[in-house]
């Protein structure tokens, strides 16, 4: 252990213990030069060491009161059978010892202590600190000579000891050597990047300049999935998409491979393109190229001639273009497109003073009231929710301050229960409402002329979208004919102006991305756990591992539409309350919805009362507002008549202050900025308690026991859900968090 200073241990009788030279270990700079026990050292006392005892040790009793001083008792130092470190204090009581380093390993650590006596360092190592200051002791007692210094006590196995340090040291350096090689490596890959970041901002700059050098050109070129489509002079850059959507649907075409190759060896293929009985024949080395210059030539022939039939359609344009280019939105017609514009624009201008990045409005929910005919006059949006999120796993609460289900359709109707305790509310004490007083329950009912309709501009998530091909089975046909008739054909036609004549609709087998498989229709699912986000925007069958514990938007629509969207607080002052006709904004398919939302749910035995569940209507929406961006966000929207627009930061189900809407406020840890929502549940009961007190009903003392009373609503969720489970939908989620309020 050359390179170890001071590393020159002693064995028991004076003898130097010799190491296996090694230049694995290295100390730092710092204890270079620390000398061990060597024949050039210093003069230390020999023989037995003796010192003065102190006075008095004599026979107090025999001396006291004498008043004089007597002789001093000397006392013979030895060794023999004491411990190190009590032989060395007894020596030199002045003696120190000084920890120089210590190798910490996952083994166990490796202590080096040093000890000066007359200005000649001791060294010992061992496993802790006790054992190399009883090393360095031993060490100094035999490099002092002490007095029967060979007869000490043997509390330490040295040769045990020294092996351990030495694998110990050598463990703690291989160890630096790797955290060594990460660092390095480290530090390659950051400067790699830092160099990826600086080439990819230089090669924007280029082509930033090089874009602004060229000069602009009329038709911009777009990305296309058939092809590269060669440019054709006089001619926009049009793909066969377009010219399907444009001249189809009488469109054919039939591709040969010809016997005759190239010059240079090349097979050639020859395309023969009909549209409406117009003939386009072209040859190329490829498939997609004899079809794409088919297609040129269509499209520069049809420009100059155009065949019977044009498909025009009228583009809508965003607001900030429509009058520059001096083009007229399309303006909606049917009932169920005025609406879904009012919902639209009652929105944007709720949330006009948010700023964009929270305020995406995927998948936007409203729950519209109507009081009379289905005019627009009479509609009044009432509540809205925007998000398709859930709470992460470990920031759910047994005290109701969080939101867990932040999807747009939890939200919305989350908010509509508000609306329906400040109706209550004005009921009860003599006010213009939407209820009348139910004298004989003692609770309140809806008018008859009011009704609510729901309007979404997706489908909901879970059941309602899952769709297979093959046939009902023939109790399932037998529920569907019993059913209502469907309100509008599935997937329509693009909805026309005022100015022209309707086209009839068309129906259409809409086919879903993802097929469900046939045993799965109809099964309750849950969506999918992210360790960022909370949830996917993904559902499917129960599992322990991937799952979240909440169910899909389409399972509690499915209940509610049975117990009622009041919830189980306002059943105690409200009648059941029913959405009667849903909304939708993109393409669904009419018999998967229904079942999802009626039918499989329709067998259940509900205890007999006054007001029989709604059989819902669905309609499909033609009219589409702008293009939001489609990207999963952490941000929602909830809001009520008469109260405030919540943000609400989804991951931790918690309103975010409007006042912090800066972006440098969006970034890090959003926890101070964060608050119970006014939506909550325990908001909600809160403001029920108010009510009650204020109105002089009586009300449970906690929501848990209210949520769990045996009413009309509980006993009719429940069979609902024993409903589903014996019909082989599956099981109900089991929320974790228990209210205990």
């Amino acid at each position: 252990m050359s390179s170890v200073p001071g590393y020159n241990p002693l064995g028991v009788g004076g003898n130097l213990v010799s190491y296996p030279s090694t230049n694995l270990v290295s100390y730092p700079s710092t204890y270079q030069g620390v000398k061990g026990y060597s024949s050039a050292s210093p003069a230390v006392p020999q023989g037995n060491v003796t010192f003065r005892a102190q006075p008095g040790a004599s026979d107090k009793k025999r001396n006291k009161g004498s008043g004089r001083n007597l002789p001093k008792t000397l006392r013979v130092f030895t060794c023999a059978d004491k411990h190190p470190i009590q032989a060395l204090k007894e020596l030199r009581a002045d003696a120190q010892f000084e920890v120089m380093c210590t190798y910490q390993t996952n083994t166990g650590a490796a202590i080096v202590v040093n000890t000066t006596i007359d200005k000649v360092v001791y060294q010992g190592e061992g496993v802790s600190g006790q054992i190399a200051r009883t090393i360095a002791a031993h060490k100094a007692l035999m490099g002092m000579n002490a007095a029967d210094h060979s007869m000490l006590k043997q509390v330490v196995d040295y040769e045990e000891q020294k092996k351990l340090v030495m694998e110990r040291i050598s463990i703690w350096q291989e160890m630096q050597a790797k955290k060594e090689e990460k660092r390095l490596e480290h530090e390659k890959l950051e400067s790699e990047a830092v160099q990826k970041k600086a080439d990819r901002k230089l090669n924007a700059e280029e082509n930033k300049t090089t874009k602004e050098n060229e000069p602009k050109q009329a038709n911009k070129k777009k990305k296309k999935n058939n092809g590269t489509s060669s440019a054709v002079e006089g001619a926009m850059f049009l793909d066969y998409g377009h010219l399907i959507q444009k001249y189809g649907p009488d469109v054919s075409e039939t591709t040969t491979q010809l016997e005759e190759k190239t010059d240079a060896g090349w097979f050639q293929f020859n395309c023969v393109l009909t549209v409406q009985g117009f003939s386009f024949e072209s040859t190329c080395t490829s498939k997609k190229g004899a079809r794409n210059k088919a297609v040129d030539l269509a499209h520069a022939e049809f420009t100059v001639h155009p065949p019977p039939v044009v498909n025009e359609k009228k583009r809508k344009l965003p607001n900030n273009k429509r009058s520059a280019e001096g083009e007229e939105p399309i303006e909606p017609v049917e009932f169920q497109d005025k609406l879904a514009e009012k919902c639209w624009k009652f929105v944007s201008e709720q949330t006009e003073a948010i700023i964009p990045a929270l305020k995406t409005r995927r998948n936007l929910v409203v729950v519209v009231k109507v009081e009379g005919k289905d005019e627009l006059e009479s509609c009044e949006i009432v509540s809205f929710g925007s998000g398709t999120l859930l709470i992460k796993k470990e920031n759910m609460t047994c005290d109701g301050t969080v939101i867990n289900d932040s999807t747009g359709e939890s939200l919305a109707l989350r908010a509509f229960r508000r609306y329906l305790l400040d109706q209550v509310e004005m009921c009860l004490t003599g006010k213009t409402s939407i209820y009348t007083k139910d004298r004989t329950g003692g609770k309140c009912s809806l008018k008859k002329a009011v009704k609510f309709y729901l309007y979404t501009n997706s489908c909901p998530m879970g059941d309602c979208r899952a769709v297979n091909t093959q046939p009902l089975t023939e109790q399932m046909e037998t529920d569907t004919e019993q059913s209502t008739e469907p309100t509008s054909e599935v997937n329509p036609e693009p909805m026309e102006t005022g100015d022209s004549s309707a086209k009839p609709l068309k129906t259409k087998n809409w086919v879903p991305r993802k097929k469900c498989e046939l045993e799965n229709l109809g099964k309750i699912t849950f969506f999918l756990a992210n360790s960022e986000f909370g949830s996917s925007e993904t559902t499917a069958l129960y599992s322990e591992e991937k799952s979240h514990c909440v169910v899909s938007p389409s399972d509690k629509l499915a209940v509610r539409q049975v117990s009622g969207v009041q919830g189980s607080i306002l059943f105690s002052v409200s009648n059941p309350v029913y959405i009667s006709h849903y909304f939708i904004n993109r393409s669904f398919n009419e018999l998967a919805i229904s079942r999802a939302l009626n039918l499989r749910v329709k067998g259940a035995k509900i205890p007999s009362g006054k007001d029989a569940p709604v059989q819902p209507q669905f309609t499909k929406v033609a009219w589409k507002a702008t293009r939001i961006a489609e990207k999963r966000t952490k941000w929602g929207l909830i809001w009520a008549k008469n109260h405030e627009v919540e943000i609400l930061y989804t991951p931790q189900g918690k309103q975010f202050h409007k006042d912090k809407q800066e972006e440098t406020a969006l970034q890090g840890d959003l926890t101070q900025y964060l608050a119970p929502s006014e939506y909550c549940t325990k908001a909600l009961f809160t403001a029920y308690v108010n009510v009650c007190k204020k109105t002089k009903k009586a009300y449970p003392q906690k929501y848990s026991v209210a949520k769990s009373a045996n009413t009309r609503y509980r006993q009719v969720k429940t069979s609902v859900l024993s409903h589903l489970k014996d019909s082989g939908f599956g099981d109900w989620s089991v929320n974790p968090c228990k209210p205990d309020y």
